[in-house]
């Protein structure tokens, strides 16, 4: 029962992304409103004005009708013009969070829902099928969706002038990335037990990959059944986000008998594979994502280094997330047949410095915001993980070193990062 909500629910989010889920459902939602106008008349109530007539009524209907088609063209122009904008001054990868903006989202399903309305209010009008009460009721109806589509286009055109913009394109990708990042410290080892590599048993079998792809989820529910049926141990060694080959190793499972190639092929189903990452369920996306924003900054032909340390400073941010006491941890065994690794630190850093360096070394003030960032992490950071960002970290002073094209560039950065230790 519990898979079977939570695939409910990653379906309603894919839907949420596409362009067309909430235009249909307020094209609902104005069918709904005039059938109950009609089910209110039905009670013989009698709630009307003998100053409104149909002739009224009509026309404001008309009104709508003709004006939304123009609104709706406008409207989407808009939109598909702002998303171009992001994407050239962002990364493509950015519009899968912009096609879930509800601003943009909520007017183009009201235009769309308020422009069925008078259709079919018009229609049903026409038609006879509304008496006094019911007119007046289609009335009040209209007037009401008039003052809506007048208060969501004033908000949608405020969203609209800014949606292109870097920092519109960067508060919304750290809002997102700040999410999950969040999500998964709650729940690092996904109900499932820690899995320490160097304690798995030998002998396991290894359950591969069945497609090239990115693992988007895991049937959790599934695997841990599978393991009480057959009393075995499933062992996973890939996270939610990482790319895979056919055939490459994503678990081992430890049981008392020989599995069959049937067996190993729906355990394999268990991962689910798709060609493009997913923002609500891994944890990483989000940072390569600002990343991309900072390596498009700096490209030569945008040549925008603050954009870039901008970035950085966003970057910092969403990993303080990893070492904030604050957030409440929520590590419940649900699966006690599992066992997952969780996510190093030094995959979170490589995945948001890792463009920043290759393009931005030659820059001595994004080479300073990177050396400060990666410091103040390594502070945070146990001993083990301390040591891994402190060699990253060397790494990019060298880069930066060989890149800097003036000795005193290189001789400032080396004293930056000496009063940095310092402190």
């Amino acid at each position: 029962m519990l898979n079977i909500f939570k695939t409910i629910k990653r379906q309603i989010y894919v839907l949420e992304s596409k362009l067309w889920f909430n235009p249909f459902a307020y094209c609902i939602l104005a069918i709904l409103a005039i059938y109950i106008c009609y089910l209110i008349q039905q009670l013989n109530i009698n709630f009307y004005s003998e100053r409104i007539s149909i002739d009224t009524v009509n026309a404001l209907l008309s009104i709508i009708t003709k004006s939304m088609l123009a609104v709706i063209v406008f409207t989407v122009g808009a939109i598909v013009t702002a998303y171009n904008s992001a994407s050239n001054s962002g990364t493509p990868r950015i519009l899968a969070i912009l096609f879930r903006d509800r601003a943009s989202n909520k007017a183009t399903s009201s235009f769309i829902g308020t422009f069925i309305y008078g259709v079919i209010a018009t229609i049903a009008i026409k038609s006879g099928v509304f008496d006094k009460t019911g007119v007046f009721l289609v009335f009040i109806l209209t007037i009401f969706v008039f003052v809506w589509v007048i208060f969501t286009f004033i908000v949608w055109i405020d969203s609209i002038a800014k949606l292109g913009q870097v920092r519109t394109l960067l508060t919304k990708t750290e809002s997102q990335a700040l999410t999950t990042v969040e999500k998964y410290i709650k729940n690092r080892y996904q109900g499932c037990n820690k899995l320490i590599v160097d304690k798995m048993p030998k002998k396991s079998i290894p359950i591969l990959a069945s497609d090239y792809g990115f693992l988007n989820d895991i049937s959790f529910e599934n695997l841990n059944e599978f393991c009480k049926n057959l009393g075995a141990k499933i062992y996973i060694v890939k996270y939610k986000g990482e790319h895979l080959a056919s055939s490459e190793v994503m678990a081992y499972i430890k049981c008392s008998r020989t599995l069959t190639e049937d067996e190993l092929a729906k355990l394999s189903f268990c991962f689910i594979i798709s060609n493009e990452k997913n923002f609500s369920e891994d944890p990483i996306f989000g940072i390569e994502t600002l990343s991309e924003i900072a390596a498009k900054a700096l490209s030569p032909a945008t040549n925008d280094p603050t954009t870039a340390i901008n970035v950085i400073d966003t970057i910092n941010r969403c990993l303080n997330c990893l070492f904030d006491s604050n957030i409440t941890n929520k590590q419940q065994i649900v699966y006690k047949n599992l066992y997952i690794k969780d996510i190093s630190i030094d995959r979170f850093v490589r995945s948001g410095f890792e463009y920043i360096r290759i393009y931005g070394s030659s820059n001595l003030l994004v080479a300073k915001r990177i050396q400060k960032s990666l410091l103040h992490i390594c502070k945070q950071s146990n001993d083990e993980n301390s040591k891994v960002i402190a060699s990253y970290m060397e790494n990019c002073y060298k880069q930066a070193n060989s890149e800097l094209k003036y000795t005193f560039e290189k001789m400032e950065l080396q004293e930056f990062i000496k009063s940095l230790k310092s402190q």
